[in-house]
């Protein structure tokens, strides 16, 4: 089965594209939202509960993991990658795309503190941006209003204006949306936006990356479809949030991180 994880709901946004891409593959995913949001975490902290994740999804028969958020990526995929047996996908942000597509040569990238103030993002900026003005803005309470499932109220069109404001002032062309939770406020985004501004999404592009890695393996039969698990001891808040994240519902189970096995699934 193909494994990913979050601090939360934002990998969704990836896991969408992910089982699009790859129907015939059982897939399960791992909210880490006893510990949401990543992004005003310590590194070290990331870094341990990244390689928790890790470790329980490889136990549980993972083929291939994708780290289904920016944070933890930027953060911690190296060792990940040190420790696991398996393939390992990243999502970061998609600077380089949006740099190469840029008609004016400003783009804006919006994330958590810790994915802007991460050594990938300034090294994706060297390497792609050359030339191309940069703005960063973390995406300040957003992460808070995709785990709420609050994705249209004043508040949170309040709390998504201030962040674009100082943007949209620049007169960037590209908002690169760099927080898998992100893509959840993108109607949103785009009304406030206006037309003349592209949102870049690396979804897709993750989407084909998986199914590249997994191109001469046969999906494996007798699993679960769709399996999902919270780290947060109420597994029914999450399964709430599903049908309006993914289009269905889906029973989850609630299982930290330090104990093992999972509990039984809820149901909405």
């Amino acid at each position: 089965m193909i494994a990913m994880f979050d601090s939360g709901l934002g990998g969704l946004s990836i896991w969408r594209a992910v089982s699009k891409a790859l129907p015939d593959w059982p897939i399960t995913y791992l909210a880490d939202q006893a510990y949401a949001p990543y992004g005003s975490r310590s590194r070290a902290e990331i870094t341990r509960r990244t390689l928790q994740a890790g470790h329980f999804l490889e136990q549980q028969g993972a083929k291939l993991l994708v780290v289904a958020c920016n944070t933890a990526t930027t953060v911690a995929v190296k060792a990940l990658r040190r420790e696991l047996a398996i393939p390992i996908v990243g999502v970061e942000p998609a600077i380089k795309p949006a740099a190469a597509a840029s008609r004016n040569g400003r783009i804006g990238v919006l994330a958590t503190p810790a994915t802007l103030a991460s050594d990938r993002v300034r090294s994706l900026i060297e390497q792609h941006a050359d030339g191309v003005a940069v703005l960063s803005q973390p995406g300040t309470g957003w992460v808070e209003r995709v785990e709420a499932g609050d994705l249209d109220s004043a508040h949170t069109r309040k709390v998504v204006s201030e962040a674009l404001a100082p943007l949209l002032r620049e007169r960037v062309d590209h908002i690169v949306l760099g927080c898998t939770h992100y893509p959840f406020l993108e109607p949103l985004i785009r009304e406030l936006a206006g037309d003349g501004v592209t949102l870049d999404d690396p979804a897709h592009a993750i989407a084909r990356r998986v199914r590249s890695l997994l191109a001469d393996q046969a999906a494996p039969g007798r699993l679960p479809r769709y399996r999902f698990i919270t780290t947060s001891p109420d597994a029914c808040d999450m399964a709430a949030h599903l049908p309006a994240m993914i289009g269905a519902a889906y029973p989850v189970e609630s299982h930290p991180l330090e104990q093992t096995p999972p509990s039984q699934p809820h149901r909405l």
